[in-house]
């Protein structure tokens, strides 16, 4: 199965800290234009690919369902355009909204596809407070329905060893990146994973469409 014939509702888990921009004033951009690229891989469309996205700071909000956006260009102005929160790091209330709200019966999540979360965060949870259990827990109750947890892990402030328990698989599901601005590197690797029900070579991906601010 090539990604775009890949029948997915994915999910992207957003760190909006205080943390990314403090580190070099664009670096939301190209968090959000990671996010762009790699869903401009996939067919987009309630029959192909359907994304959300949950954003996260001091709190987590889904700032849009499975169902909102039914085309690409659309779906990829949204994401362009996502507010920057400048934040703490509350990805216990991400998850617990993808599971609650994303995922849930009635929001749009179909019986036959694919159920992905991509975390992308640069440092450590810490909401309510830093190695709160809570997180675990939530990222055990999303895997225990069925909802596929990946993360990347931008610079060397992320804890890799707790990312790695809260994703699926802790070899196969989790990216790290030294920055920022490294995340362009992983997208070809990345991608095809996403879709993958067990470990795949990573093919040559040569339909990528890049979108840029």
């Amino acid at each position: 199965m090539s990604v775009t014939e890949c029948q997915l509702d994915l999910n992207f888990a957003v760190d909006s800290s205080g943390s990314i921009n403090y580190k070099h004033p664009n670096n939301w951009d190209i968090a959000l234009q990671f996010v762009a690229n790699v869903s401009s891989a996939f067919t987009i469309g309630p029959n192909d690919v359907q994304v959300a996205f949950v954003l996260f700071g001091d709190a987590a909000t889904v700032e849009w369902d499975l169902t909102r956006y039914r085309d690409k260009p659309s779906l990829i102005r949204a994401i362009l355009t996502m507010r920057y929160l400048d934040a703490r790091t509350n990805l216990n209330d991400a998850l617990y909204l993808t599971r609650t709200e994303v995922f849930a019966p009635g929001r749009g999540t179909r019986p036959n596809a694919l159920k992905v979360t991509v975390i992308v965060t640069d440092g450590e949870d810490n909401v309510p407070a830093v190695g709160t259990p809570l997180t675990v827990q939530n990222a055990t109750e999303c895997k225990n329905q069925g909802i596929r947890l990946m993360g990347v892990g931008v610079s060397n402030q992320v804890d890799e060893q707790r990312l790695r328990q809260i994703v699926s698989d802790p070899l196969r599901d989790y990216y790290p990146v030294d920055d920022y601005i490294s995340l362009r590197t992983i997208i070809q690797q990345l991608t095809p994973q996403i879709c993958a029900t067990t470990a795949t070579p990573i093919p040559s991906i040569t339909h990528i469409s890049y979108w840029f601010l």
